[in-house]
């Protein structure tokens, strides 16, 4: 099949699916696990509302709705896989099994769903290349109960967090912007929360985004520039809470930045070159790359955080006078 770039994308097209390209890599790591869909809606419990014992909108519920937006809006012949992760497990079991010790329980007396999950479909066929990378054009959701008021009833309001934009094939990191992503959708059912999808995905310029992350390529760091800036972010998470709000803020933790700082010299995809420097594409996939061991809640936001820092800091170098903390 003839792989379509950015430029042929200008309406929704007719295409196949493919077999997804498959690497040992997962696009988020800390603290999950993989299930597949038929799991998730086989085995897992779905929570309800305590004063009516009515189900909330359930894991299966929500990635349903985002692939039958995706199959609708691109013309999909079949419902696309999607690639998902769990964590923070809520267990349980069943009445009859009350008095068994846990290590005595059957599996039919178990239960189970996970509070946070997190997942994303590939677009078959909607393809580019940045750097020698192949991004492929992505979308998915993220849902924590724990941001839900599940002490009320049916109809009140559930969150849900929604994103349309791609993964970098080579190592999965997720390329995302405001422009594609809604972080506190809130919504009382599946027709809601599907009319909230295809909105995303019918409002996000493809070509644009594109561009924006083909830029990041003619931008270089010196050593010593990254050195500041990987400095300045250390010191960022103790600066007194009035000259942070004066700085860009920076999501990532202490631990992802030392992540950035080792991957700088040693990442097989995106470390510096042999001259010492760095360009600002291999940059931000650096920080993609360490988003990935964020919690499936924080996920989305520090995504989204990696592209702003990495454009305010290109934004820096184009204007030499510019007070950029970060860099000055």
């Amino acid at each position: 099949m003839e792989l379509l770039s950015v430029n042929q994308l200008l309406t929704p097209t007719i295409i196949e699916p493919v077999t997804p390209v498959r690497t040992g890599s997962s696009f988020i790591e800390a603290n999950t696990e993989v299930v597949s869909f038929d799991e998730m809606r086989d085995r897992h419990v779905i929570p309800v509302f305590l004063k009516d014992n009515e189900p909330t909108i359930s894991h299966c519920d929500f990635v349903e709705a985002v692939g039958v937006a995706a199959k609708d809006y691109f013309g999909l012949a079949n419902f696309p896989i999607p690639d998902i992760r769990v964590s923070h497990p809520v267990k349980g079991r069943v009445y009859e099994a009350r008095h068994k010790k846990a290590q005595d329980l059957l599996p039919n007396e178990k239960t189970i769903y996970f509070e946070r999950m997190a997942f994303m479909i590939t677009i078959p066929g909607i393809r580019d290349e940045i750097s020698g990378n192949l991004l492929e054009l992505t979308l998915g959701g993220v849902k924590a109960y724990h941001l839900d008021n599940l002490n009320a009833t049916k109809g009140s309001l559930e969150h849900f967090k929604i994103f349309i934009g791609f993964k970098n094939v080579v190592c999965t990191n997720l390329c995302v912007s405001t422009d594609g992503v809604k972080l506190d959708l809130k919504v009382r059912t599946v027709e809601e929360l599907f009319e909230k999808v295809m909105e995303l995905i019918s409002g996000f310029d493809v070509i644009r985004y594109m561009r924006n992350l083909s830029t990041l390529t003619a931008y270089e760091l010196e050593e010593r520039q990254f050195a500041q800036i990987i400095g300045r972010s250390r010191m960022y998470q103790f600066l007194p809470k009035t000259l942070k709000n004066e700085i860009p803020e920076l999501l990532i933790n202490d631990t992802q930045i030392s992540r950035i700082a080792e991957y700088f010299y040693h990442d097989p995809n995106f470390s510096r070159n042999d001259s010492g420097t760095i360009d600002l594409w291999r940059f931000f996939n650096l920080f993609t790359g360490a988003n990935k061991q964020s919690y499936i809640d924080k996920y989305l936001e520090r995504g989204v955080n990696c592209f702003e820092f990495t454009d305010q800091i290109r934004q820096a170098l184009d204007n030499p006078q510019s007070d950029f903390w970060y860099l000055s």
